[in-house]
């Protein structure tokens, strides 16, 4: 038996660290690569810029959706309708952060372009520390939100 107000507490810690994996896709690329290291970069070709600019206003948008999707509207109707959210709200922190891990192993990409060092933690590239941070805060809401749904059934 749970306690009174557990489902309700999980669920809305579930959206709270949701929430966040998602205002952190939004802001840490942009804070990152919205700069001469990257978007502004002179030594890179035009068209790669354009991908680096449509990425973040792809990662910007289906976030700020994401968010959405959790506090407004059929998130917070049916069970299904929150199951919805809750997927979108985690698979988009997902899908722009895991492959941070797949593409160091194509040949020719790497983690930083020079002059631009990324920072290390014991060794390791702060951004592939935040990468997993951010998985794992999204995996965590969407774990903390699927079991407030499983004790309110």
């Amino acid at each position: 038996m749970t306690r009174p107000g557990t489902g309700q507490s999980r669920r809305l810690a579930g959206r709270a660290m949701l929430t966040l994996a998602n205002a952190i896709t939004i802001a840490a690329p942009l804070a990152a690569d919205w700069n001469d290291s990257h978007v502004f970069n002179e030594r890179w070709p035009g068209h790669a810029r354009f991908h680096g600019v449509t990425a973040l206003a792809m990662s910007a948008t289906l976030s700020t959706l994401g968010i959405g999707s959790l506090w407004l509207g059929p998130a917070n109707g049916s069970a299904a309708n929150r199951r919805t959210a809750r997927l979108f709200a985690a698979a988009v922190p997902v899908a722009y952060w895991a492959p941070f891990f797949v593409a160091p192993v194509v040949a020719g990409t790497t983690l930083e372009d020079e002059p631009h060092p990324v920072p290390r933690l014991a060794g390791v590239p702060t951004n592939l520390l935040g990468a997993a941070a951010t998985v794992a805060l999204a995996v965590a809401g969407w774990t903390a939100d699927s079991r407030a749904d499983a004790t309110a059934s």
